[in-house]
C-alpha cells in the first residue's frame, strides 16, 4: 500500500480536527481553509523551533500612554 501524500495527511488531520470541534466547513470555503491551515501548521512549527538568544529583538519599543 504506497504512503500516503502530505496533501492527504493535511486533509485527514484538517478534517479530524473540524469533527473533533463540531465545524462543518462548507465545500465552497474547503479550500481556503486548508490553505489557512496548511500556512498555521507552517507558522506553529517555526514558533516551536529552537531559536538562540541571538533571535530576540535587540531593542523594545513602547508607545506612550497618556
Amino acid at each position: 500500500m504506497p504512503d500516503a501524500s502530505p496533501q492527504t495527511d493535511l486533509e485527514a488531520e484538517f478534517d479530524t480536527l473540524m469533527a473533533r470541534a463540531g465545524v462543518t466547513v462548507p465545500p465552497a470555503l474547503r479550500p481556503g481553509a486548508l490553505a489557512a491551515f496548511a500556512d498555521l501548521r507552517g507558522q506553529l512549527a517555526l514558533l516551536h523551533a529552537p531559536m538562540a538568544h541571538t533571535s530576540e529583538p535587540a531593542h523594545v519599543f513602547r508607545a506612550a500612554v497618556r
